[in-house]
């Protein structure tokens, strides 16, 4: 990964997809490169167009089905390449990440030798006797060659957040983008095929889910609602940060629009399978 000192600043990269995805991908001269604050993390979130949706149920449903289809497929030769998938779902509270899961998750008939969902909620008190990065591999939650892993939240909670709501020191923060760059780097050198995807929701169809849920799923409500909506501006911006100080060439963050649910569960079907058709071809 060469060393720390680097000869030439990192690149700002990212692209809008035919499909309207924001990827972002920069081609860092040192993987740990240390934190730059002269280099200013442009308004990403600020490009999300939430008009794209799918209006017609029909196409929704083929759409899905033909993506869920090619997405088993091409999980079965994962094995014999000697390859794993981790998908990574970040995003706004009710941007629909249980949603996406689940459609993954059947796309590969409910299989348990292959899927597990590994949700990722504050450390408990062994994992805080250890190193930030631990706990990523305890138990199941890395995959075995030929599996899959969907993390719900994920290693990035450090620069999300644990930044927002003051629970990580500044200059621990800072040091943070350079240690998952490299931890991504280890992954996929390591086989990993990891797709990073954000879903994005404005604020005003956040509250409306978050009053749908309140009135028919109570029970996925919490206190960290009101959070969410009282730092709304504080994770855009911690958010455009990562996506600038995170998204690497070979590790790229992918943000997609999750205002229109169908339009949403397809994108990320359609990112991952871009994702393993490269992999594997």
């Amino acid at each position: 990964m060469g060393k720390h000192k680097r000869d030439k600043k990192a690149v700002s990269e990212h692209e809008v997809l035919d499909n309207g995805v924001i990827a972002v991908g920069r081609n860092f001269p040192c993987v740990t490169a240390p934190f730059d604050a002269d280099d200013k993390a442009p308004d990403y979130l600020g490009l999300v167009d939430h008009s794209l949706r799918i209006k017609k149920k029909c196409r929704y449903q083929q759409a899905l089905v033909r993506e869920e289809v090619e997405f088993n497929d091409l999980v079965r030769k994962l094995s014999k390449a000697g390859k794993f998938l981790i998908v990574v779902f970040q995003g706004r509270d009710a941007a629909g990440k249980s949603g996406a899961t689940e459609r993954i998750l059947r796309a590969v008939d409910y299989d348990p030798k292959i899927f597990l969902w590994v949700p990722i909620g504050p450390p408990t008190e062994d994992e805080r006797a250890h190193p930030y990065l631990w706990r990523f591999f305890t138990g199941e939650r890395m995959p075995k060659f030929g599996q899959v892993r969907v993390f719900d939240r994920s290693w990035a909670e450090r620069v999300l957040v644990e930044k927002v709501m003051g629970l990580a020191k500044p200059k621990d923060i800072q040091a943070s983008y350079g240690d998952l760059r490299a931890f991504e780097y280890l992954l996929v050198s390591q086989g990993a095929i990891l797709v990073k995807c954000w879903l994005d929701i404005t604020k005003e169809e956040q509250l409306t889910r978050f009053k749908a849920r309140g009135a028919t799923k109570p029970w996925k409500t919490s206190p960290a609602d009101k959070e969410a909506r009282r730092h709304w501006d504080g994770y855009t911006e911690a958010a455009n940060e990562m996506f600038h100080r995170t998204g690497t060439d070979f590790a790229p963050w992918h943000i997609i629009s999750s205002e229109d649910k169908w339009y949403s569960r397809v994108t990320v079907l359609q990112t991952i399978n871009k994702a393993l058709r490269e992999a594997l071809s």
